[in-house]
């Protein structure tokens, strides 16, 4: 499902010239609504050179040690996850009147707007296909979670 009013995302050739280290995008889950400590799974890519990005993965079993894996991946696993997000219009799922919102699961996306503003979304202020959306989103990247890029 896609949005009319969908703001505008960069191009990832937009963060060409950026020092290493920006934010282009976040993912992040875990169960909640139990008793128990649960983990979580989260991805971070950042900005590392004109053809790479920087992508962290950090897990946590809930009661283990956080364990952080880092990955060189190129921009363009950036780029797809950025359609990704354009295709569902998350830009707009904090505008939205009709959200959805689960139970027993935290989604959260931070990704940047054409402005240089972020835009943070949740599984609290999603549309019926916001699960898919999460999903994609994250496999776009998990994709590169292999030992050919690890860093």
């Amino acid at each position: 499902m896609s949005f009319i009013n969908n703001k505008t995302l960069p191009d990832i050739s937009s963060f060409k010239d950026k020092p290493a280290g920006v934010m282009l995008l976040d993912c992040f889950e875990r169960v909640v609504g139990t008793p128990e400590e649960q983990g979580y799974f989260e991805l971070v890519a950042y900005t590392e050179s004109d053809t790479h990005a920087l992508l962290e993965k950090s897990t946590d079993g809930g009661t283990e040690n956080e364990r952080k894996t880092s990955y060189l991946i190129p921009v363009e696993a950036v780029q797809n996850a950025f359609d990704i997000i354009s295709r569902y219009g998350m830009s707009d799922w904090n505008d939205r009147d009709d959200t959805v919102g689960i139970c027993g699961m935290l989604f959260v996306c931070k990704f940047p707007l054409s402005d240089g503003s972020y835009v943070r979304v949740s599984s609290e202020s999603m549309p019926d296909d916001g699960t898919a959306a999460f999903r994609e989103v994250s496999g776009a990247l998990c994709a590169y979670c292999i030992e050919e890029y690890l860093k």
